[in-house]
């Protein structure tokens, strides 16, 4: 029913990418019978299926995904995922067994995957105003966090994807960052509201359009004034609270009559108001970001971040409240980084192989060892973990 009203609406859903990531994976595969050719595709396919595994891909339909790159020749490859480019940075033959280490450029197909039943975090701040003169017909100038509490609200009552983590107080000031296009400080902005409330994601709403009009076919006469209809449209912005990316945006529009007399100051924050002609249909259509939402994230991996290691225990800022349970298998993921052909830095994730599982669980934290019970070596504060 939803996905007929985004048609209907107009919900112009544009995303900023199922953006690629850079990953670095290692495969390995026995060599049978002295075929070392033979193990080095099994060994590639392996790295593969680490790299497709960890940007939320699952392994089904045929494609292909590297075109000369690997083994001078086109290889095929099941998944959902796109592999964008794949470069082999190293093998060896290691005894019995032929190893490689590939880095590959993944862009997840969200539309073929199934969601996951893990719920992360979002911090809402409050929706701003990019023409705060269209706010003096009706005065309505406490619209913007009206708006921002009833969108918390439906994210909370209807989405199956987060959970709201907090609803900051104040303006936030993000626009300025999104109209000239600063995206270092957003990024900084973002990182530094995720780790402050122990969030995955941010996410921030600007009103583009709150004008009022004149009814059209009204009468207009001197000592009559006209009825007003009001527009409104409205921009959420997800952003990633690790990377600090900008991952997605959404938009809807529309209008509504304005029933009240041309110079009624109106209390936004009322339920007569929300339940009238336009704060109704702006609450229904903010229903349908929420869908919308779900929809770009229902395949995206829980994501936190390494807060303290000791001894072979790895303590993370994920808990109950994002529904992980005793047992629950994990990847990490080191932060690094290399140069291209042309020289520009790239920064990518370096695949940790040991799996490991919540051993005991907390609210917003648990602790992880590996899952073979295998020693742990070069893990840092801020590297990221990925719920399988």
């Amino acid at each position: 029913m939803w996905r007929t009203l985004f048609l209907l609406l107009a919900f112009a859903y544009a995303s900023a990418g199922h953006a690629a990531d850079w990953y670095e994976t290692r495969g390995w595969a026995p060599i049978i019978n002295g075929n070392v050719d033979a193990a080095r595709v099994r060994a590639i396919e392996n790295a593969l299926r680490q790299s497709l595994d960890l940007a939320g891909g699952s392994v089904h339909s045929v494609e292909d995904v590297v075109d000369g790159v690997i083994t001078g020749q086109r290889m095929q490859w099941r998944s959902n995922g796109a592999i964008e480019h794949a470069e082999l940075v190293r093998e060896r033959t290691n005894k019995q067994r032929h190893e490689v280490t590939l880095r590959t450029l993944v862009r997840a197909d969200v539309g073929a995957c199934e969601g996951t039943h893990y719920k992360p975090t979002v911090v809402l701040t409050p929706f701003e105003v990019a023409q705060a003169e269209h706010l003096n017909h009706g005065q309505i100038h406490g619209i913007a966090e009206a708006s921002s509490f009833r969108f918390s609200r439906l994210l909370g009552q209807h989405s199956q994807t987060l959970r709201v983590a907090q609803l900051l107080k104040g303006q936030q000031g993000v626009s300025r960052y999104l109209d000239s296009n600063r995206n270092i400080q957003l990024a900084e902005f973002t990182r530094r509201i995720a780790r402050e409330y122990n969030s995955q994601y941010i996410l921030s709403g600007v009103f583009h359009d709150l004008s009022a009009t004149p009814a059209e076919g009204v009468n207009l006469t001197f000592w009559r004034h006209p009825t007003y209809n009001r527009q409104f449209e409205l921009s959420l912005y997800l952003l990633d609270g690790y990377s600090g990316e900008l991952l997605t945006t959404a938009s809807i529009s529309g209008q509504a009559p304005w029933s009240y007399a041309y110079n009624e100051p109106v209390d936004v924050t009322s339920e007569s108001f929300w339940q009238g002609d336009f704060g109704k249909q702006l609450e229904t259509r903010m229903r349908d970001l929420v869908y919308g939402i779900d929809e770009q994230l229902q395949c995206k991996g829980l994501k936190g971040l390494v807060v303290r290691t000791e001894s072979d225990n790895v303590y993370i800022n994920l808990g109950e409240r994002h529904l992980l349970t005793l047992g629950t298998k994990a990847q990490l993921l080191h932060r690094g980084g290399f140069l291209d052909e042309l020289g520009q830095y790239r920064e990518q994730w370096v695949v940790n192989p040991v799996e490991l599982e919540v051993t005991q669980l907390y609210g917003n934290s648990s602790v992880l060892r590996a899952s073979n019970g295998e020693a742990l070596v070069g893990i840092q504060e801020r590297d990221l973990i990925l719920i399988k």
